[in-house]
């Protein structure tokens, strides 16, 4: 697996997670920097914005519901 999916299934994880626990909250790209290289999570974010998986609001992001179910599809919930 590339370091792309790799960072893909790494903010997915932790968005869906943050999403359970706090529905409202939004998540800059400087507080998902941990989570891969700069470019790896650009890569991420892009497809996560262009397949509706992701919501931008002021330059700040959080999982969509078919985000969620995505992750879930994928078995990356069950993983962790």
């Amino acid at each position: 697996m590339n370091a792309t999916v790799h960072a893909r299934r790494a903010l997915y994880r932790y968005l869906y997670e943050q999403r359970v626990r706090s529905p409202q909250t939004y998540f800059s790209k400087a507080d998902l920097q941990f989570l891969s290289s700069e470019e790896d999570l650009e890569a991420a974010v892009r497809f996560g914005l262009d397949m509706g998986h992701l919501e931008r609001y002021r330059k700040h992001y959080r999982l969509t519901a078919p985000g969620m179910l995505f992750a879930e599809q994928q078995g990356w919930m069950e993983e962790a």
